[in-house]
Order: C-alpha cells, then sequence, then structure tokens
C-alpha cells in the first residue's frame, strides 16, 4: 500500500495512526452554514479538523497535482481570478449565464471512484478507500460521501472531475463561435453577435448527461441572458458600456461607506468581518479601486481590516 505508507512517512506518522485518522474522516469536519449571497437559502461549510486537514495537503500537494484542469476552469487555478473571468466576456455583445445546483455537494465519491480506477489505476481497493475517507465528506455520517466546500483538496477535484464536461462545452463553443468559461458552478457563455438559448441549454444537459465522473445538474431557474442593452454581469462583476470590468457603483459605495466607518470608529462589530470579504474581493476584481483607498485613508486600516476582520481596530 504505498500511498498510504509514503503519506505517512511524509506526514511523520505511523501507517497505524494515519489509518485512525482516516476511518473517522468523513466525519472530522466543523460545520456551519452561512448565507448565499442571493439570499437564496444557506450554503453549509465543512471546515476539515487540523489532523485531517494535513493530510489532505499532503494529497493536495503530492497526490493529486498531476490531474488536468481545462483551460476554461477558471476557479482555483493559479494565475487565475473572478476578474481574469469576466475579462473573457467583457466584449461579447450577448452573455449567458448558468448554474449548476448544489454544486460541491453534487460531486459524489462514486464519481471519484470511477475517476480514480482510471487515473490511479495502480491503486489497490484499500488505497481508493483510504483517499475517499480522506477526501470526501460524510454529512454527519463516518461513510464518504460527497466533496466538502472548505476543505483544500475539493477545488481541485471539482476541476478534474468537471474535466470532461469543460472539454465538450468548450468545443460546442468553438463550433457555435462563442466564449466559455466556468468558475466553479458558475457557467458562462457569451457570443459578440447571436447566443440561441435553447441550443446551448440542449448543449450543456448533453455534456452532463455523458460525462463519466460527474453528478451535477442544471439548475435552469438560474438561467439568465443579458446583452449589452441590459446590465451585464459575469461571476459578481459588471461589464460597463465600454467592456471594463467593474465592482460595480453600488458596491464600491457600500466598501467606501464602510472604510469611512471602520476609520471614524462607528462601523458595527458584526460588520467587521463583512468588510474584510469585500476587501479581500474588491482586491481581487477590482485592485485599482483598493489603491484609491490606501491613498484616501492610511494604509494600515485596511490592512487590519483583511488581517483581523473578525475584530474592530483596538
Amino acid at each position: 500500500m504505498k500511498l498510504i505508507r509514503d503519506c505517512a512517512d511524509g506526514l511523520a506518522l505511523t501507517a497505524g495512526e494515519l489509518l485512525t485518522i482516516a476511518r473517522t474522516a468523513p466525519k472530522r469536519y466543523f460545520v456551519w452554514e452561512i448565507p448565499k449571497r442571493s439570499g437564496d437559502g444557506a450554503r453549509t461549510v465543512c471546515h476539515p479538523a487540523r489532523e485531517l486537514k494535513a493530510v489532505q495537503y499532503y494529497f493536495l500537494n503530492e497526490v493529486l497535482g498531476g490531474l488536468p484542469v481545462h483551460p476554461s476552469a477558471t476557479a482555483y487555478v493559479a494565475g487565475s481570478s473572478i476578474r481574469k473571468n469576466a475579462q473573457a466576456h467583457a466584449r461579447s455583445r450577448v452573455i449567458m449565464k448558468l448554474d449548476f445546483a448544489d454544486f460541491f455537494n453534487s460531486l459524489k465519491v462514486s464519481d471519484w471512484k470511477r475517476y480514480a480506477e482510471v487515473h490511479f489505476a495502480e491503486w489497490s481497493e484499500d488505497e481508493l478507500d483510504f483517499s475517499n475517507r480522506i477526501l470526501f465528506w460524510g454529512a454527519g455520517s463516518y461513510s464518504p460521501r460527497c466533496l466538502a466546500i472548505g476543505a483544500p483538496t475539493s477545488p481541485l477535484l471539482s476541476n478534474a472531475l468537471m474535466y470532461e464536461v469543460d472539454v465538450a462545452l468548450s468545443g460546442y463553443a468553438a463550433e457555435e463561435g462563442l466564449t466559455y468559461t466556468r468558475y466553479a458552478d458558475d457557467i458562462t457563455f457569451s457570443s459578440r453577435e447571436f447566443l440561441d438559448h435553447g441550443r446551448t441549454v440542449a448543449a450543456v444537459k448533453r455534456a452532463l448527461l455523458r460525462a463519466r465522473y460527474t453528478s451535477v445538474r442544471l439548475n435552469e431557474e438560474k438561467t439568465v441572458l443579458a446583452s449589452d442593452k441590459t446590465a451585464r454581469r459575469v461571476t459578481g462583476l459588471v461589464i460597463t458600456p465600454v467592456n471594463n470590468v467593474s465592482l460595480g457603483r453600488d458596491r464600491k459605495r457600500l466598501i467606501s461607506a464602510m472604510v469611512h466607518h471602520a476609520y471614524c470608529r462607528k462601523l458595527e462589530p458584526g460588520d467587521w468581518p463583512k468588510l474584510a470579504g469585500l476587501l479581500a474581493f474588491a482586491a481581487d476584481a477590482e485592485p485599482e479601486f483598493i489603491e484609491r483607498l490606501r491613498a484616501k485613508y492610511p494604509p494600515e486600516l485596511l490592512d487590519w481590516i483583511v488581517r483581523y476582520g473578525t475584530r474592530e481596530i483596538p
């Protein structure tokens, strides 16, 4: 069982100690819920316990690093960002956005088993079972079930399991003269001319049905079609009339007001972590806006908020 021996050696554990962690790993998560940005329900976040997180990082760095990820998958990839994802569509006239239902939780341990049997064919049954337990959340059970939002390995695994879908949809886009990107569960197609809504939805459904390694399904209720005559948004960012990518006027006003309240020591205690998240989002999406805030306020103010977003400045 080379995988288990190598993992144990890499973590300075005995094989017995590592297998003890693995036996209960699907239940070794701290679980809480956060409201979805859309306001439609809550998202379950599962943070692995420290000892499990260490094993997952070993997998991330030593086992899973060579898995193929398609260029159209723009989330969780070095050098990519929500800004880069949106910029791919900035010059398009028509934008179509689609969404998967319960993306991470819809990627099942059964999907991974089929995938690993091909990509890690040298693994024994015990090694495959070991990987299942380390990489997949049990949703309250000791049996592995699905990917968890919060596990460091989930982003890479999601991109690997969705590789076939990305190949199919990028191929469809090329045939139709469209641009295609996928940022986690957010699919975007765009065109400088015409985009056939029904044909594109059918192509996505067909790709999902034919995929061998994913159980995700389309949430058709969240399909949105926008043109240059309406507000164009991609992964939460606004594409301006001159084809630039922006946080949007309302979000920038909100952030500016909250930073001002923080500077004046008037920000509500519960708003500090929210502001920290907004600033991190803005730094990724529109760094020029952050630089303008730094020029207006003491630079250490923003650094404190982002670093210690759960408490006020003393």
